[in-house]
């Protein structure tokens, strides 16, 4: 079978690897190429917390092992800044913390290696047969999959349908030094403009080290774009009520902005998107890539369980079993964006009531946990 990947991030990466195991004939198309990125000295603010599944499948295809720029996390402390209630998880190993470059590099590798061909080529559309449209060729596939990022131009293009969630909101992320020690544990604080949380990185030079990541209302935001570097990490440390002690920056903060969006529909004959192309989400400690490595393993298990099977019928088979989960997180997400930044009295009790339940009862926490990592 011939697949054709439409996008050379990690998502698509770990899609193409699974493929080829499958035995395809592997292609993957990304105009921006396939170089590795230099790591530099000081870890990238743009981290991932990976949960359990998404660190099993990066190691069942070789691109996970231990590494100083790795640092697993053994608890999560959440809290609403407008009441006393809170939710901790703890495990022996609840996630890991890991730079999104570092976890490309790793892929991009292993595709080196293999037999997978990479070609620099921007795809303008694909036809539901899997005829792709190139700048200036064309090619076939039985298989094409969209993991291209929230643009999803190309899915466009080729008949996806775009669903506005209709947030608009900006995250703030950066690497802080901090004055107190982490333990391994990462902590969220739900605030009245958003949730802050500060994830545990290895120490740095004798000083600890935490990652930054602030979604916040558009307003707050360029208000607090205005702030000098210093004040900014003031103000951060004053919002997270000196968790870790004094804060601050050790490179510039980035500014993301954010949005949520799904496509109507994520399988369109052979075509299946995967990963933010079919579910842009408000990001939560990593939550969109543990959704993206989740497709990639349902993907993995329909190729296990039906070898053989038409590319329309794997797309479909995918589709079918990511939707519920897809579907839940997303309101989820909603309900977080909601509730959690709402000053309505009744909102207030409400999840003050939502994090005490939480805390008392395991089977909550668990699924919140596999949630956020």
């Amino acid at each position: 079978m011939k697949t054709a990947i439409i996008g050379a991030g990690s998502i698509g990466l770990a899609a193409a690897l699974v493929c080829q195991r499958a035995g395809h004939s592997v292609t993957i198309f990304d105009p921006h190429g396939f170089d590795q990125k230099s790591l530099a000295d000081e870890i990238d603010p743009r981290v991932w917390a990976l949960g359990g599944q998404s660190t099993a499948l990066l190691e069942d295809l070789g691109a996970w092992s231990p590494d100083e720029r790795v640092i697993p996390y053994q608890s999560m402390y959440v809290i609403d800044s407008r009441s006393d209630a809170k939710v901790t998880f703890s495990e022996p190993s609840l996630g890991h913390l890991v730079e999104a470059d570092w976890v490309r590099n790793r892929l991009l590798s292993h595709v080196a290696e293999s037999n997978i061909r990479c070609i620099p080529d921007r795809v303008v559309s694909v036809s539901e047969s899997g005829i792709l449209k190139l700048q200036h060729d064309q090619a076939e596939a039985d298989l094409v999959i969209f993991a291209e990022g929230r643009q999803a131009q190309t899915a466009i293009a080729s008949g996806f349908e775009v669903i506005d969630g209709g947030y608009r909101q900006r995250a703030v992320v950066g690497t802080l030094k901090c004055k107190q020690p982490h333990h391994g544990e990462a902590f969220q604080i739900f605030t009245e403009y958003g949730p802050l949380a500060l994830l545990p990185l290895p120490d740095h030079d004798n000083e600890h080290r935490v990652s930054l990541v602030w979604s916040l209302d558009l307003e707050t935001a360029s208000e607090l774009q205005e702030c000098a570097i210093d004040g900014l990490a003031l103000r951060i440390s004053r919002i997270s009520e000196w968790a870790r002690g004094a804060l601050g920056f050790v490179n510039e903060p980035i500014w993301i902005p954010l949005s949520q969006q799904s496509l109507k529909r994520d399988s369109l004959g052979c075509l299946l998107a995967i990963g933010d192309t079919a579910h842009g989400i408000l990001p939560l400690a990593g939550l969109g890539a543990n959704l993206g490595f989740g497709d990639v393993i349902a993907l993995k298990q329909t190729l296990e369980k039906h070898p053989c099977a038409r590319g329309s019928r794997i797309a479909r088979t995918v589709v079918r079993e990511r939707r519920f989960e897809q579907r839940t997180v997303a309101m989820v997400m909603g309900l977080f964006s909601n509730v959690f930044r709402s000053d309505q009295p009744l909102l207030q009790l409400g999840r003050s009531f939502a994090l005490r339940t939480a805390d008392r009862h395991a089977t909550i926490r668990s699924l919140i946990q596999e949630l956020a990592g």
